[in-house]
């Protein structure tokens, strides 16, 4: 297994080789759609694409009477294999591990800091380049100003593409089903615990500034204060107070209606765009309820 990466699980949802089906289905699906974003990362580009899927499969061997997956790269197109080549010789299994490690590595450091109240700045020390080299001393605490330093933006671009699948790993990670998940190329190792659940969540901050949105609001669930603004083409989910939930109610499902709202960013996603918004006020720019 000289370019294969080693995925073990111990737990009691993989005991006397008999499988928890939710639990490997999770550990399976989620740990592909991380290989697949992080191929995506090295080779420079934002998306997963169709032309990229068919270039790219992955074998894999369920070892009998534990949860040892072993996982070979299968490149249909050489011409992937010289873009991972130039990267340092590294295959790519180890690429891919080290890039994963040094994501989370990134995530958990963002986290200590938004638990001291400090806000994350993450500031790249090197320029984007498919052939720089990934190292184990990627990510760094600036102790002057408690800023993230890394010296690859790939590092954080692969903190916001796997986040989603890397959360649902740690979620089923509880001590006892599951004690632990290892993942490793042939000189690359990482370990994910119960610990490690502190990256999961949001810490979610309401900005100053008040813009306007001009549409309809959809999909709407007033006990919970939730649902979405649809303008032109987009979609926007919104949250409100009990305070003005009357008034949201009397504009459920009419065009044309003004929201006052400021956007929700979500620190943990490592990233400066809203999640979402919250109303402040709401009306009927020609005056028709009023």
């Amino acid at each position: 297994m000289e370019e294969d990466i080693r995925i073990y699980a111990k737990g009691l949802a993989f005991s006397d080789g008999i499988y928890d089906l939710r639990t490997l289905e999770s550990v399976i699906s989620n740990y592909r759609k991380i290989f697949d974003q992080l191929v995506t990362v090295q080779l420079g580009k934002r998306q997963v694409s169709r032309d990229l899927r068919s270039q790219l499969g992955y074998q894999v061997q369920i070892s009998s009477g534990s949860i040892e997956l072993l996982v070979k790269f299968m490149l249909e197109h050489k011409e992937l294999i010289m873009v991972f080549a130039a990267d340092g010789g590294y295959t790519l299994s180890e690429i891919v591990v080290r890039l994963l490690r040094d994501a989370i590595d990134l995530r958990k450091k963002a986290s200590e800091l938004l638990k001291k109240g400090l806000t994350v700045n993450v500031r790249i020390t090197n320029s984007f380049n498919i052939g720089s080299k990934i190292n184990s001393n990627n990510v760094s605490i600036d102790q002057e100003d408690k800023s993230i330093l890394i010296n690859d933006p790939r590092i954080l671009l692969a903190a916001q593409k796997t986040r989603q699948p890397v959360n649902k790993i740690l979620a089923s990670i509880d001590g006892r089903t599951v004690e632990y998940i290892d993942m490793s190329s042939p000189t690359t190792e990482i370990r994910l615990t119960s610990k490690d659940r502190d990256i999961i969540g949001q810490d979610k901050e309401e900005l100053p500034t008040t813009i306007t949105i001009v549409g309809r609001l959809d999909m709407v669930a007033f006990s919970s204060h939730r649902g979405r603004i649809i303008s032109g083409n987009e979609r926007f989910s919104v949250t409100w107070d009990e305070s003005i939930r009357s008034k949201m109610q009397k504009f459920a499902d009419v065009d044309g209606v003004v929201f006052k709202v400021r956007p929700v960013v979500d620190h943990k996603r490592l990233e400066s765009s809203a999640i979402g918004f919250y109303v402040l006020d709401c009306g009927d720019p020609q005056g028709k309820i009023f």
